[in-house]
């Protein structure tokens, strides 16, 4: 097969007519509007959400993943700059945008739908799941959107042009349709712990299993929130096990919190009397 017939079925297998660009890939968002605070941390990510394919908005960046968040909002354009090759920097972004076509892996994107489709029944018991980090989504407080920032060096593009194909998908069909992915950017929203609660959980919880506990805001297709703490402990003999606690509510977190706190000053402050082990029950909660 020539360069040119399979550019063609991989246009085809998204759907996407270059010589009609679909409304919902030609909307814009001003970059202005992207305004990350400076205390978060991106490579932690902290919140994870269902989102509709509908909206999310498509930026791409010719910076790297690694650069700053600054540096991408600053070198980033909205998607349609890269299918329209109008003006000589448009042309260049669309000769761009066909070579990352060019490189689209149909498996990747195949495998990538599958996944989402299992996570559509079940939330993944570590929360995680096998490179999440490739979806570069951010939510703006200052705008209320959601956007994706793609750069477009990536090696691996397939979660942006899964994207892509489903925002078509939903133009012709109306039919939205939700993914579960992490938030890149976003904090906390502190309805069930403070941030210093928070550190003190990470530190009660360590005295206890000698494993530093992962701690996500996790919201459900309903937008219920839980606050859900993944770790490992020792069960046997250098014998790990994953375990998981999950908060549904402020009654729930509140009675943890202080459980937690009790035991950790009872052993800390009386070592001598006082030697609690973790155990984990059937379903893997503390």
């Amino acid at each position: 097969m020539n360069k040119t017939n399979d550019m063609q079925e991989k246009l085809n297998y998204l759907d996407l007519d270059l010589n009609n660009i679909p409304e919902i890939l030609s909307r814009g968002i001003d970059n202005a509007e992207m305004k990350p605070a400076r205390d978060y941390e991106e490579k932690k990510y902290r919140v994870y959400k269902y989102v509709p394919i509908s909206k999310i908005n498509i930026l791409l960046t010719r910076a790297n993943r690694l650069n700053s968040i600054y540096e991408k909002c600053k070198m980033s354009s909205h998607i349609y700059s890269y299918l329209v090759p109008e003006g000589e920097e448009g042309i260049l972004k669309h000769t761009i945008f066909l070579k990352m076509i060019q490189d689209m892996n149909i498996a990747e994107i195949e495998e990538i739908d599958e996944e989402q489709q299992k996570l559509k029944d079940i939330i993944p018991f570590k929360v995680k799941y096998r490179e999440n980090y490739l979806w570069q989504i951010y939510y703006s407080e200052y705008s209320g959107n959601y956007y994706m920032l793609a750069p477009v060096e990536d090696l691996d593009c397939s979660c942006l042009f899964y994207l892509i194909k489903k925002q078509i998908q939903y133009q012709k069909t109306g039919k939205d349709e939700l993914i579960f992915v992490p938030i890149s950017y976003l904090d906390y929203s502190k309805k069930y712990y403070s941030k210093s609660q928070i550190s003190d959980i990470e530190k009660y919880l360590w005295q206890f299993t000698k494993d530093w506990p992962l701690m996500y805001e996790v919201y459900d297709k309903e937008e219920n929130l839980s606050f859900q703490i993944v770790g490992n402990t020792e069960v046997y003999e250098k014998v790990n096990s994953a375990y998981k606690i999950s908060l549904k509510d402020n009654e729930e977190a509140t009675k943890f919190y202080k459980l937690i706190k009790a035991l950790f000053i009872l052993e800390t402050e009386f070592p001598h009397r006082y030697k609690f082990e973790a155990r984990i029950a059937e379903d893997r909660r503390t």
